[in-house]
Protein backbone atom coordinates (compact mmCIF):
# COMPACT_ATOMS: atom_id res chain seq x y z
CA UNK A 1 0.00 0.00 0.00
CA UNK A 2 2.65 2.62 0.26
CA UNK A 3 4.49 1.63 -2.20
CA UNK A 4 1.49 2.84 -4.07
CA UNK A 5 1.23 5.47 -2.25
CA UNK A 6 4.29 6.42 -2.91
CA UNK A 7 4.23 5.84 -6.65
CA UNK A 8 1.17 8.59 -7.01
CA UNK A 9 3.25 10.67 -5.10
CA UNK A 10 5.96 10.90 -7.72
CA UNK A 11 4.16 10.41 -10.75
CA UNK A 12 1.96 13.77 -9.44
CA UNK A 13 4.75 15.74 -8.47
CA UNK A 14 6.34 15.12 -11.99
CA UNK A 15 3.27 15.58 -13.64
CA UNK A 16 3.54 19.01 -11.54
CA UNK A 17 6.45 19.79 -12.59
CA UNK A 18 6.43 19.62 -16.33
CA UNK A 19 3.14 21.74 -16.14
CA UNK A 20 4.65 24.45 -14.86
CA UNK A 21 4.71 27.02 -17.87
CA UNK A 22 8.32 28.20 -18.13
CA UNK A 23 8.51 32.30 -18.87
CA UNK A 24 10.50 33.30 -21.90
CA UNK A 25 12.56 36.48 -22.11
CA UNK A 26 10.50 39.33 -23.43
CA UNK A 27 12.89 40.65 -26.32
CA UNK A 28 12.06 44.60 -27.22
CA UNK A 29 11.08 45.06 -30.81
CA UNK A 30 14.52 46.62 -32.72
CA UNK A 31 14.12 50.30 -33.32
CA UNK A 32 13.68 51.75 -36.78
CA UNK A 33 15.38 55.13 -37.34
CA UNK A 34 13.15 57.86 -39.79
CA UNK A 35 16.27 58.12 -41.57
CA UNK A 36 16.27 54.50 -43.05
CA UNK A 37 12.90 54.60 -43.43
CA UNK A 38 12.76 57.36 -45.47
CA UNK A 39 15.21 56.20 -47.55
CA UNK A 40 13.25 53.38 -48.15
CA UNK A 41 10.15 55.02 -48.84
CA UNK A 42 12.09 57.04 -51.33
CA UNK A 43 13.69 54.09 -53.08
CA UNK A 44 9.88 52.94 -53.40
CA UNK A 45 8.84 55.89 -54.95
CA UNK A 46 11.72 55.66 -57.40
CA UNK A 47 11.28 52.17 -58.19
CA UNK A 48 7.56 52.73 -58.82
CA UNK A 49 8.27 55.97 -60.87
CA UNK A 50 10.50 54.13 -62.84
CA UNK A 51 7.56 51.55 -63.65
CA UNK A 52 9.70 48.50 -61.90
CA UNK A 53 7.05 47.71 -59.77
CA UNK A 54 7.98 44.14 -59.15
CA UNK A 55 11.00 45.84 -57.26
CA UNK A 56 8.80 48.31 -55.81
CA UNK A 57 6.33 45.30 -54.42
CA UNK A 58 9.91 43.96 -52.95
CA UNK A 59 10.53 47.47 -51.31
CA UNK A 60 7.20 47.55 -50.00
CA UNK A 61 7.47 44.66 -47.75
CA UNK A 62 10.55 45.95 -46.56
CA UNK A 63 9.00 49.13 -45.11
CA UNK A 64 5.21 47.14 -44.12
CA UNK A 65 8.08 45.03 -41.85
CA UNK A 66 9.30 48.51 -40.68
CA UNK A 67 6.02 49.88 -39.84
CA UNK A 68 5.19 46.64 -38.30
CA UNK A 69 8.55 47.19 -35.98
CA UNK A 70 7.77 51.23 -35.53
CA UNK A 71 4.28 50.00 -33.72
CA UNK A 72 5.91 47.44 -32.16
CA UNK A 73 8.23 49.96 -30.65
CA UNK A 74 5.66 52.01 -30.02
CA UNK A 75 3.60 49.34 -28.01
CA UNK A 76 6.40 48.59 -26.01
CA UNK A 77 6.87 52.29 -25.14
CA UNK A 78 3.61 52.60 -23.87
CA UNK A 79 4.06 49.28 -21.80
CA UNK A 80 7.09 50.18 -20.01
CA UNK A 81 6.37 54.04 -19.82
CA UNK A 82 7.64 55.49 -16.58
CA UNK A 83 4.78 57.96 -15.75
CA UNK A 84 1.03 57.90 -17.07
CA UNK A 85 1.68 61.02 -19.00
CA UNK A 86 4.85 59.28 -20.62
CA UNK A 87 2.06 56.36 -21.27
CA UNK A 88 -0.94 59.29 -22.18
CA UNK A 89 1.87 60.51 -24.97
CA UNK A 90 2.79 57.28 -26.31
CA UNK A 91 -0.67 56.43 -26.87
CA UNK A 92 -1.45 59.56 -28.93
CA UNK A 93 1.65 58.39 -30.89
CA UNK A 94 0.49 55.05 -31.52
CA UNK A 95 -3.26 56.03 -32.65
CA UNK A 96 -1.29 58.82 -35.11
CA UNK A 97 0.86 55.84 -36.01
CA UNK A 98 -2.43 53.49 -36.43
CA UNK A 99 -4.82 55.73 -38.35
CA UNK A 100 -1.17 56.18 -40.70
CA UNK A 101 -1.17 52.60 -41.38
CA UNK A 102 -4.43 51.84 -42.06
CA UNK A 103 -4.64 54.89 -44.59
CA UNK A 104 -1.58 53.64 -46.16
CA UNK A 105 -2.82 49.66 -46.28
CA UNK A 106 -5.67 51.49 -48.32
CA UNK A 107 -3.56 52.43 -50.73
CA UNK A 108 -0.91 49.54 -50.93
CA UNK A 109 -2.83 47.42 -53.78
CA UNK A 110 -2.27 49.89 -56.29
CA UNK A 111 1.44 51.68 -55.99
CA UNK A 112 1.44 52.66 -59.10
CA UNK A 113 -1.96 54.71 -59.66
CA UNK A 114 -1.28 55.92 -55.14
CA UNK A 115 2.08 56.81 -55.70
CA UNK A 116 2.10 60.35 -54.92
CA UNK A 117 -0.47 59.72 -52.17
CA UNK A 118 1.27 57.02 -50.24
CA UNK A 119 4.86 58.29 -50.60
CA UNK A 120 3.34 61.39 -49.01
CA UNK A 121 1.22 59.28 -45.92
CA UNK A 122 4.67 57.22 -45.43
CA UNK A 123 6.70 60.11 -45.25
CA UNK A 124 3.88 61.35 -42.83
CA UNK A 125 4.36 58.18 -40.81
CA UNK A 126 8.07 58.51 -40.58
CA UNK A 127 7.73 62.04 -38.92
CA UNK A 128 6.18 59.42 -36.12
CA UNK A 129 9.11 57.44 -35.72
CA UNK A 130 11.20 58.17 -32.22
Amino acid sequence: MKRILLSCFLLTATVGITAIPHASAYAAPSPVTSAAFTAKVNLMDTQIGAGNITAAQATWNEIHDMMLSVLAVTKNSIRTAATPADEATYRTILTNQTNLYQTIWGLKPDLATNRVAIHAKLLDFSATIY
